[in-house]
């Protein structure tokens, strides 16, 4: 690992936002939608379904099914695809962390600014969260078919930031998709242990960050500090791993 920092780069659902803000403000807008199709509301069904039953995978077929929704009107098989859309199309405004944006701005001018996001709707989310601006470069997975388990969308943001992988740091909070590719490509990886998976393990060393922090005001004096030996490597070799 090189001591020499060049690009930074972020996921960003609860990475620099919290998604939960995201999913309430899009299950108000499928429940919207369903309303005016049905004539009812399933507002509160849609919340508990997705929130206190976790729910967060086919929560809309769940809803229809339980309440027997297509039945009783007459719905076409197309219903879930329009909530879905209208789930991922909602403009409410979202609000970053208190601190993404001092953070952002510390590292602007220092460093190349990248963001790789898996999640549907990323240049949207940017937008709404008022975060547009802030990278050199943007690769939302989804609209080229590939997904932070590939190597080549990472390749291509640090190409797109003229980076080694030596020289980038990878800022994400979900052990299982966000570490593996750029720990194996010599990138220093960080976990943010915030959001819905701050309490998921690791399944595996190779999937393990560099580092954990627990804010992202801890972002810029970890890069400053530089550690030289990687909290994966202290682990290899037996070490204490103080994150």
């Amino acid at each position: 690992m090189t001591d020499r920092v060049e690009a930074v780069c972020f996921d960003l659902d609860d990475t620099l936002y919290d998604y939960e803000r995201y999913a309430r403000a899009g299950l108000n807008a499928a429940a919207d939608r369903l309303a005016s199709l049905t004539g009812r509301r399933y507002h509160e069904a849609l919340r508990r379904i997705y929130f206190d039953e976790g729910v967060t995978d086919g929560t809309f077929d769940v809803c229809l099914d339980r309440y027997d929704v297509r039945e009783r009107h007459d719905l076409g098989d197309d219903v879930v695809g329009e909530l879905v859309a209208a789930y991922h199309g909602a403009e409410t405004p979202l609000e970053p962390y208190p601190e993404t944006e001092a953070v952002l701005s510390a590292l602007d001018g220092r460093f190349a600014l990248g963001l790789i996001t898996d999640g549907r709707g990323g240049h949207a989310k940017l937008r709404r969260l008022g975060l547009a601006d802030r990278f050199d470069e943007v690769l939302v997975t989804p609209t080229v078919g590939r997904s932070k388990r590939e190597r080549a969308v990472f390749d291509h943001v640090l190409f797109r930031l003229s980076t080694p992988p030596e020289a980038a740091v990878y800022v994400g909070d979900d052990p299982r998709i966000d570490f593996r590719v750029p720990n194996a490509m010599s990138m220093t990886t960080v976990r943010l242990r915030r959001g819905r998976y701050a309490d998921l393990e690791p399944e595996s060393d190779a999937a393990a960050p560099d580092h954990e922090i627990a804010s992202l005001d801890e972002l810029p004096a970890l890069l400053a500090g530089r550690p030289p030996m990687a909290a994966r490597q202290r682990r290899a070799d037996g070490g204490d791993d103080d994150g």
